[in-house]
């Protein structure tokens, strides 16, 4: 039983819902655009087919994992990696922002895992998709990916979907 206490008041629901609108990988080109509100959605469902029993918890936190980002932008991941200092004083303003909205949700190490693998598959499938409509600009962006989950322990639906989206991406 999680409880939820995000909607104390409009003006916190109003922030939550704008926190969608957030534009990702806006320093790639890409055909269309992805916002936060469908990257979420998607981690949240990847997260129940990696693991489909799971505490709430790990669903909320999908949903809302993003949403500090209504203050600071969304920063490239590729700059958070080679800017430890930056990344950890980001996740210090997300953190206050979801503290002060009541949406901190705390996971498991085994929840943190599955959370963090069903974000970077999130990306994969963001990169098929933009593979399939032509564009070639991705590629980069799905090897980064596909490293990153290579470094984690994936059980068997992840190492499944992983072969899947390298047979669907194709060539690198």
């Amino acid at each position: 039983y999680v409880r939820i206490i995000f909607m104390r008041d409009l003006e916190t629901l109003s922030k939550v819902m704008n926190s969608g609108d957030i534009k990702r990988y806006h320093t790639l080109p890409t055909i269309g655009e992805q916002t936060n509100a469908t990257h979420s959605w998607g981690v949240a469902v990847i997260a129940t087919y990696l693991h489909p029993i799971l505490n709430a918890r790990v669903l909320l936190k999908a949903l809302m994992h993003d949403v500090g980002e209504i203050e600071t932008g969304d920063i490239p991941a590729p700059v958070k990696w080679e800017n430890p200092e930056l990344k950890k004083q980001l996740n210090v303003l997300e953190a206050r922002v979801a503290k002060n909205l009541e949406i901190e949700y705390e996971l498991t190490d085994y929840e943190k895992r599955i959370f963090k693998q069903a974000d970077m598959f999130e990306l994969l499938f963001f990169c098929v998709k933009q593979r399939k409509l032509g564009n070639r600009h991705i590629n980069h962006v799905f090897s980064n990916g596909v490293e990153k989950l290579s470094e984690g322990n994936l059980n068997k639906r992840g190492q499944e979907l992983l072969g899947y989206l390298l047979t669907i991406y194709g060539g690198v």
